[in-house]
């Protein structure tokens, strides 16, 4: 047996210290970037179930992020994508917010198939029957029939597939799918006209919150969520200390 030489010894110690370095640090990242997470919604007034309802994301996996526990998460893709639209849905950079999710993060052992569901593969592929002269005249035959059934008899009626195809109308066009706006901290007259100018409806509601009086300390549905061209997008204004106790709601933004 070969025994690895004190060189060898050293530059695999080395390269362990500086894996657990590295490792370390991908914690300490994750570690600040929660804490960012949790001042971020903190400081907006915004709670984990309005977080959920907003962005339907369950409140534990939002905690897991807030404390960077990614195990809790069930799969690596999900702790990515949860972190990207919950950066979103405050208003930080997504990008940054996903580059603190550690790369190598394990795959849950609860999404591999159960033993006795796992298929294994057969032996040898079955023997394919023999066809005889008059199998392959049959079948010939019967691709002829099928081919003149889908095309030559449509075109004897006067008719084609093509024709039967529903034509688009105005009201189908005006249904564009688009993403939410990020309203959050924007003033009152500038979020409704973003909403304005992409063609949503404003639902306005005051309330005391710890924001700057006259922004927008919260929104349904939130940023980033699938809306269409006419939907209506909930604003939840912050109100100057002293004002009415209870939301006023407005369809239109005030001038």
């Amino acid at each position: 047996m070969n025994w690895p030489g004190r060189g060898e010894r050293a530059q695999r110690a080395e390269a362990e210290e500086r894996a657990a370095a590295s490792a370390g640090e991908a914690r300490e990242r994750a570690r600040r970037t929660g804490d960012v997470l949790r001042q971020s919604r903190t400081e907006r007034g915004i709670t984990l179930s309005d977080v959920e309802q907003d962005i339907r994301i369950n409140r534990t996996y939002i905690e897991a992020l807030e404390n960077a526990r990614f195990d809790a998460l069930p799969a690596p893709v999900y702790a990515r994508g949860f972190m990207r639209s919950y950066a979103r849905y405050l208003g930080l950079d997504p990008d940054e917010a996903v580059r603190a999710v550690p790369r190598d993060l394990p795959r849950p052992t609860e999404l591999d198939p159960m033993p006795g569901l796992r298929r294994s593969a057969p032996a040898s592929l079955p023997t394919l029957p023999t066809l005889s002269p008059p199998m392959l005249i049959g079948l010939a035959a019967a691709a002829v029939l099928l081919i003149a059934g889908f095309v030559v008899v449509p075109r004897l009626r006067g008719t084609t597939g093509t024709d039967s195809a529903p034509t688009p109308t105005a009201t189908a066009a005006l249904q564009v799918d688009l993403d939410a706006p990020n309203l959050v901290g924007a003033t009152r007259e500038a979020a409704t006209a973003t909403l304005a100018s992409a063609g949503l409806t404003p639902l306005i509601f005051e309330s005391q919150n710890s924001a700057p009086a006259g922004t927008v300390f919260r929104q349904s549905p939130g940023a980033g969520q699938p809306v269409k061209r006419g939907d209506v997008i909930t604003l939840f204004i912050s109100q100057a200390a002293g004002g009415a106790s209870t939301p006023t709601p407005s369809a239109t933004p005030a001038r």
